[in-house]
């Protein structure tokens, strides 16, 4: 028999419960109920028997006689009904609903449901299952807040008790998202950095705020307990930030104007910053990647195939794709589909590497005159009508603009210094079946003027039908999408195996299929790689097992388990 009291000491460490259980189910709005419940009865194969059935958005909340139900029902998470996926949660703290509430809503609550009783349903309803995100976007807009009849960003007192519940019951809290409210000023939400003192990320998108001054209130220039560990901050949807991104300079004035409140930012809109400071902690000690080493559960592998197929495909196509691009574009008009889209995006900031530091082929000054004419790189094309222009549609375009970029040599006799991921997909607004993505990163000399260059190159392809040119020549596929970045040299030891890396960490020898377990229980639990592989282990590698068992053993865990 396990010890109840050592976090995975065995497979059955609580008992399934006496009483009924609330499950949330999500993907089944709008969908026959009879159908689910015969859906679910067939899946699990006894009668499932739900009851209080209520919805709070697209949430369907229910109850079923016990905890083992409940669990056979968890188990099912991911699988298709009336084609959406349904995820199923056990509600360890059940969302009330008043017993005067209409039954299938559950916005009127009977007035005997306190307010906090509803600020904690509304939490429920908007904290992820590892309980490190709130979402607070379109608050206003929210049943449960409807049903208060008040708007809490108007009302400092409803939004301070969000957050002091917020931080009551979510004590992991690292990301808020506060779009969509209609603010134009931060006032309301001043208060984050005492609540949430280890945020990293915060969306303010899609706001009223027209001065960046409003940031102050949550730095250090305006705020007693600023957001000292911010990493990630979006502002784009406001006008102040749109009005920045429109001066001449490209936004260089608008990150620098946030990186004076926010030194430790390394993300603005989605796109990578260099951060002027790092995060500090509390205690007042750096966070820095260099003094938290990171570890993962399985070593760095160069490259990803999802099979053997797909890895023989990409290999192919790769060295006979830039053996043409270097050689004799005109030669490649055979493998792009008639209706190829092409699309190149120059980066010129400087990389920020410790070996783009150091190397002198980073360091080298560049001309991306050739590529800038026709990049999209939309963090600094607005123009609406360039961006459209920008885009290459169709086999004779983009053979002509290729053939007019700078000629290149790939170092393809040396392997490493490439890396691909390649896999099946479905490709949006593509008829074909068998698609498959290619996304290849290294690196090219430019033949005129001897610049070493990083690329990324992401390509879409297609099965060759029988009788097109690209058949003809022998080749498998057809490009529908072809996808060029451009940066300075970063180099490739990024993606060295981790065998052929100095030092390198000891590392289990996982095989592929326990790999993948401990990547998705390590993003499910949130917890870290070496408590997600005592987890796996524990349980014999059963994935099922580990994620049944996990929302009661939660509770027992050492806050080092996710850190």
């Amino acid at each position: 028999q396990s010890n109840s009291n050592v976090p995975f000491g065995g497979a059955s460490m609580v008992g399934p419960s006496d009483g009924p259980v609330q499950v949330s189910i999500k993907g089944c709005r709008g969908k026959p109920e009879a159908s689910l419940r015969k859906f679910l009865d067939t899946k699990v194969g006894r009668p499932v028997n739900l009851s209080n059935i209520n919805f709070r958005g697209e949430i369907m909340y229910v109850s079923v006689p016990s905890m083992d139900i409940a669990q056979e029902l968890l188990k099912l998470s991911g699988i298709r009904f009336y084609g959406e996926k349904l995820t199923f949660q056990i509600k360890t703290h059940p969302v009330k609903f008043g017993a005067g509430a209409p039954g299938r809503d559950g916005a009127g609550a009977s007035d005997s449901v306190t307010v906090r009783d509803r600020l904690v349903a509304l939490l429920q309803t908007r904290v992820d299952p590892q309980g490190s995100s709130l979402d607070l976007s379109a608050l206003s807009q929210d049943s449960i807040i409807q049903s208060l009849g008040a708007d809490p960003l108007q009302d400092s007192k409803l939004f301070e008790a969000i957050l002091v519940l917020a931080t009551q019951l979510y004590t992991d809290i690292v990301t808020v998202n506060l779009a969509n409210n209609g603010m134009s000023s931060l006032r309301p939400v001043a208060n984050l950095g005492m609540h949430f003192p280890h945020l990293r990320n915060l969306s303010l998108m899609n706001n009223r705020i027209s001065d960046l001054r409003e940031l102050n209130c949550l730095s250090a220039a305006g705020s007693k307990v600023p957001l000292g560990e911010l990493s990630e901050l979006i502002l784009q949807g406001n006008p102040a930030s749109d009005a920045e991104l429109r001066l001449p300079n490209g936004g260089a004035s608008y990150v620098e104007k946030v990186q004076q409140r926010f030194p430790t930012i390394s993300m603005l809109d989605m796109n990578p910053v260099t951060p002027r400071a790092q995060p500090v902690s509390a205690a007042g000690t750096s966070t820095s990647a260099s003094t938290v080493p990171r570890e993962l559960p399985f070593p760095v592998a160069q490259s990803f195939a999802e099979d053997q197929a797909i890895n023989e495909l990409a290999v192919g196509f790769l060295e006979g794709f830039f053996g043409l691009y270097d050689g004799n574009r005109g030669g490649l008009a055979d493998i792009y589909d008639a209706a190829a889209v092409f699309s190149l995006m120059v980066d010129t900031t400087h990389p920020t590497s410790e070996f783009a530091r150091t190397n002198p082929d980073s360091q080298k000054r560049v001309d991306f005159t050739a590529y800038i004419r026709i990049s999209r790189n939309l963090t600094r094309v607005k123009s609406q009508h360039k961006r459209i222009h920008a885009l290459v549609v169709g086999r004779a375009a983009v053979i002509q603009a290729i053939a007019q970029l700078p000629a290149t040599r790939h170092p393809l006799q040396d392997s490493q210094r490439f890396s691909f991921d390649a896999w099946r997909a479905d490709v949006d607004g593509c008829a074909q079946q068998g698609m498959a993505v290619v996304a290849v990163h290294g690196e090219f000399t430019e033949v005129q003027t001897g610049s070493l260059i990083s690329f990324d190159r992401v390509f879409a392809l297609a099965p060759a039908l029988p009788g097109s040119p690209a058949a003809a020549i022998g080749s498998p596929c057809v490009i529908t999408n072809d996808q060029l970045t451009l940066r300075r040299y970063n180099g490739f030891h990024s993606w060295l195996p981790s065998s052929e890396l100095a030092a390198p960490a000891p590392v289990l020898n996982l095989t592929p299929e326990q790999q993948e377990m401990a990547r998705a229980l390590q993003e499910q639990t949130g917890m870290n790689p070496e408590w997600t592989l005592k987890c796996l282990e524990s349980y014999g590698w059963n994935y099922q097992q580990a994620m049944t068992e996990f929302p009661q053993v939660r509770g027992t865990l050492p806050a080092e388990a996710f850190q």
